[in-house]
């Protein structure tokens, strides 16, 4: 316990120490105008909106990014380690998701705490769904981490994929204990009961799909099914190389210059993801995990396509986090390995 405490203060001030210019920063870029929108009475994003009433100067603003940070790193260790890494492992995922230059945009970016509320909903409700899911309690905490990723704002839908995902993956865990009325499936039921009921709710899957559209800007029908298909996929591609080449990292991707080659590589990854995440789902169930955390979490984006608003490095946080976890995993292995080497 104390190592762990050590380890855990050690990480806070490294943390606080790369991140210590926010503290003087301004707001930027759609800051202003999110701090504006704010002040208005809401229930979209309510949670989000509550938060910068509460933090309504650019100190304060960042401050509470940085904090929630923190904690989303804090909330992902203990998640990897409770859905099947050694205490190594899940520290090696919370020290990527503090560290790595893929999240400086949600811990600095004071508009991307939209963003940061849902991972920190989504999480939460992961991390009540590898206990025993089906009793009241656990499920008081899966629907208040749902809640909090909805009042983060609408992609907060993608709960609903990784709740389903976390109780599958932790099935063998409790199933003598578990009632015969709850099967892994029925969350996967549920949360699809409630998407669908969503989507109807907000006019239909055309009407989701095609929000915010303008005439003469984006028209659906006008749209092949393959430029629908790569319209994000090139995005996917960008942010992938990033996070391995952190020196592509810019504020500001022209995701319109990519070209057809990097729009069908993202395609070829996410569907070769898919497809290791299938084979491996019984000898690495980790690698099965992490993998289609990945893809569940870039679902929503890939659906909901707005006119000129590519995937941005704080929309892809969340998929990011799959990939901190099979990097954990990675160096556990590593790791294993090379103690048994020598």
């Amino acid at each position: 316990m104390t190592r762990h405490l050590v380890l855990g203060a050690a990480a806070v001030l490294l943390t606080l120490w790369s991140y210590q210019s926010v503290r003087s920063a301004d707001w930027v870029y759609e800051d202003r105008a999110t701090q504006t929108s704010a002040q208005s009475a809401s229930w979209q994003r309510v949670v989000t909106h509550w938060t910068w009433r509460m933090a309504s100067t650019p100190t304060a603003g960042h401050l509470v990014n940085l904090a929630v940070h923190l904690v989303l790193g804090w909330l992902l260790g203990v998640v990897a380690w409770r859905l099947g890494l050694t205490p190594f492992g899940a520290w090696i995922v919370a020290l990527v998701w503090l560290l790595h230059p893929m999240t400086v945009e949600t811990a600095a970016y004071a508009k991307a705490r939209s963003e940061q509320i849902v991972m920190l909903g989504t999480l939460t409700a992961m991390l009540a769904a590898t206990g025993q899911w089906w009793r009241p309690v656990t499920l008081l905490g899966i629907a208040a981490g749902i809640a909090i990723a909805l009042g983060g704002e609408p992609s907060g839908v993608v709960a609903f994929l990784l709740v389903p995902l976390t109780a599958w993956h932790c099935r063998d865990r409790y199933w003598r204990e578990r009632p015969m009325w709850a099967p892994w499936w029925l969350c996967a039921l549920v949360a699809g009961t409630l998407i669908w009921g969503g989507i109807l709710w907000y006019g239909g899957l055309m009407a989701v799909i095609n929000v915010d559209t303008e005439a003469g800007l984006a028209v659906v029908t006008q749209v092949t099914w393959i430029q629908w298909l790569l319209a994000q996929s090139g995005a996917v591609w960008y942010w992938l190389m990033a996070t391995v080449v952190p020196a592509l990292l810019t504020p500001d991707a022209d995701i319109d210059r990519l070209s057809a080659l990097a729009r069908g590589l993202g395609l070829f990854a996410m569907v070769v993801a898919g497809g290791i995440a299938w084979r491996v789902r019984r000898t690495h169930p980790m690698v099965t995990m992490a993998a289609s955390m990945w893809l569940l979490a870039l679902f929503p984006r890939l659906l909901v396509q707005t006119p000129r608003s590519y995937l941005g490095a704080a929309q892809f946080s969340l998929a990011f986090m799959g990939l901190a976890m099979l990097a954990g995993y990675g160096t556990e292995r590593w790791r294993d390995r090379w103690q048994a080497a020598s």
